[in-house]
């Protein structure tokens, strides 16, 4: 995994007891997808203009540690597999000040054609991940 992306936990993020609420860290993950495209330089116009797309097909995460309001976030990712058409995002939160793990988990995203109908994800994206990555995805 690569850290992708940083933010900082704004007051609005935080729920009625002070942490951040479950739900933004959704929001965290998929700015971590958006960061990752950006550094393997294959973002969503890119796809586009290949006649793809991605939709997302699951979500998951798993909640370690709580973030507070002011709390600097680091967000890795990686993929961790790519299938036919699927391409599975591997996800991690940590606190910057004390590198503590705050959530962990993954997002599955299908490649589809302009009609919304599932294709294969193609090579040149593929290629793209493999120079980007340290360890190779699952293929």
């Amino acid at each position: 995994m690569h850290d992708v992306f940083e933010n900082r936990v704004r007051f609005a993020e935080t729920d009625q007891q002070g942490v951040v609420f479950y739900g933004e860290y959704v929001t965290y993950q998929d700015e971590a997808v958006n960061a990752y495209l950006r550094a393997i330089d294959y973002d969503y116009d890119a796809m586009l203009a290949a006649d793809w797309d991605v939709h997302v097909a699951h979500v998951d995460l798993d909640y370690r540690a709580p973030a507070r309001f002011g709390d600097v976030i680091v967000n890795a990712l990686g993929v961790e597999s790519i299938g036919e058409s699927s391409i599975r995002f591997a996800y991690r939160a940590r606190r910057k000040r004390d590198d503590a793990v705050l959530a962990e988990g993954g997002v599955v995203h299908v490649a589809v054609d302009e009609d919304g109908k599932a294709t294969r994800v193609p090579d040149d994206f593929r290629d793209a991940v493999v120079a980007f990555q340290d360890e190779p995805p699952e293929q």
